[in-house]
């Protein structure tokens, strides 16, 4: 392939998915409305809210309560689980997973499983996706 052709395809690439991010954004700011989105810190509240999302952004480092005392009074049947994506952060999930589910809470966790396969190794934590997409956006054919 050549470096014409491979250049091509990369930014292609680097098109797609920053609209499949984009879209998964706007989806997850509708939802946000409706339901409780459960994060770890104040900076990945505030990294969500600098990309649109606008609804019940809720922090579990920053409650002052154990873990679990804090999950219990969660008001909503369903909670939207953004975890970094780290290994600390996917162990977190399936721990907070498996204690909602037992309280029969709905644990939405498609949004965090979609945007960790996009943005594999590249992004950490969720505070790091609004860098992460302007890098993006700063491709040459991407507009």
């Amino acid at each position: 392939m050549s470096v014409i052709k491979r250049l091509h395809h990369i930014s292609g690439w680097r098109e797609r998915k920053l609209n499949e991010l984009r879209e998964i954004f706007r989806k997850l700011a509708d939802k946000s409305l409706e339901t409780v989105v459960l994060v770890e810190g104040k900076k990945d509240r505030s990294a969500l809210r600098s990309l649109g999302i606008q609804g019940n952004i809720v922090c579990m480092k920053h409650s002052g309560q154990i873990l679990f005392d804090f999950l219990d009074q969660l008001p909503d049947r369903e909670v939207v689980l953004l975890v970094d994506f780290d290994d600390y952060g996917a162990s977190l999930a399936r721990k907070i997973t498996q204690y909602l589910e037992e309280k029969r809470v709905k644990v939405n966790s498609v949004f965090w499983r979609r945007i960790r396969g996009l943005v594999r190794r590249d992004v950490k934590d969720i505070e790091g996706l609004p860098s992460y997409l302007e890098k993006l956006k700063k491709s040459p054919t991407v507009s």
